[in-house]
């Protein structure tokens, strides 16, 4: 966001505190914007009536950038929020790829069939007699990029060369 956006100076987190990763998803986004001088606002959505008041606090907080968690529950209200994004003129970032393909601006994160592998392999090893406490735990080593120029052409937004060229996927 920082190379999309590099006069930003305010961000808005849109998360979901009842997921498990959250506490870390909060602490390293603002350990990231100490790092970067950017002042931080976070909005917390815990059940689907939560949606209205956190984009009205967003929009009262008056960000120059959204970053949405990747969670299951904000994930099934991704249409509500692409459409939030835009209306308020937002440039936001996901962890999906499936966002941006449905209108989002971009999306940085793991491959999502990696994990159904990993997943696969689990369940392969504990079939065999694994004990599950034995197994080491993986995290994804590949990650993938994806700009919606289209998205960014609406929003007023030019992205810069260095960006398009680190994308993996571009979205006309």
């Amino acid at each position: 966001m920082r190379e999309l956006v590099p006069r930003a100076a305010k961000l808005a987190v849109l998360v979901n505190p009842s997921n498990a990763g959250a506490r870390n998803y909060i602490a390293d986004a603002m350990e990231t914007c100490r790092r970067f001088n950017l002042g931080i606002a976070v909005a917390k959505v815990t059940s689907d009536e939560d949606f209205p008041d956190a984009f009205a606090l967003i929009r009262d907080m008056r960000p120059d950038a959204l970053l949405v968690m990747d969670d299951p529950m904000i994930g099934r209200h991704r249409t509500e929020v692409i459409a939030f994004a835009a209306s308020a003129r937002l440039p936001a970032c996901y962890g999906q790829a499936n966002i941006v393909r449905e209108g989002g601006l971009v999306s940085y994160g793991p491959l999502i069939e990696e994990h159904y592998v990993m997943a696969a392999r689990y369940v392969d090893r504990i079939l065999k007699g694994a004990k599950p406490a034995d197994l080491p735990v993986e995290q994804p080593t590949r990650f993938e990029f994806i700009i919606n120029v289209k998205t960014a052409k609406a929003l007023g937004i030019t992205i810069p060369q260095a960006l398009i060229v680190r994308a993996d996927e571009k979205i006309e």
